[in-house]
């Protein structure tokens, strides 16, 4: 069964290259996309249950990353929410973590660690009746 993934990002290149990455490595299934804060929060609040992971860019074009990570508290906890960002700075990344992410990820030189999250989350699907790791 496929990674259901959901990305928010505003930038075009980046998150054709974070999609076209992920499925070479996963086997994904690109739920949906936004490039707002609120294009985002309008998607999730029609599927809540409709993805497995959320991989969230920080700064948009309108409102912000952080703004969806706090909309996304009340996932289930099979659901993931992965943030990326330009600024790796410490106060962000804790900020983030508080918010309720799973991994935070420097866009620029941690890629491969987001893939590689990816695809050991998809090795823990709950529909292959395994139990998913916490990280």
């Amino acid at each position: 069964m496929a990674l259901r993934v959901y990305v928010v990002e505003d930038n075009e290149s980046m998150r054709e290259h974070l999609v076209n990455s992920l499925s070479e490595e996963v086997n994904v299934e690109l739920v949906g996309t936004a490039e707002t804060e609120a294009q985002a929060k309008d998607w999730l609040e029609r599927n809540p249950s409709g993805w497995d992971v959320a991989i969230l860019d920080l700064f948009l074009k309108e409102g912000t990353g952080a703004g969806v990570l706090r909309h996304c508290k009340a996932r289930s906890e099979e659901q993931d929410v992965l943030v990326m960002t330009n600024y790796p700075v410490s106060s962000l990344l804790t900020h983030c973590r508080l918010l309720g992410a799973n991994a935070v990820y420097d866009k620029s030189t941690e890629l491969g660690d987001l893939i590689a999250y990816c695809i050991g989350r998809a090795s823990y699907q709950p529909s292959n009746g395994l139990r998913r790791m916490q990280s």
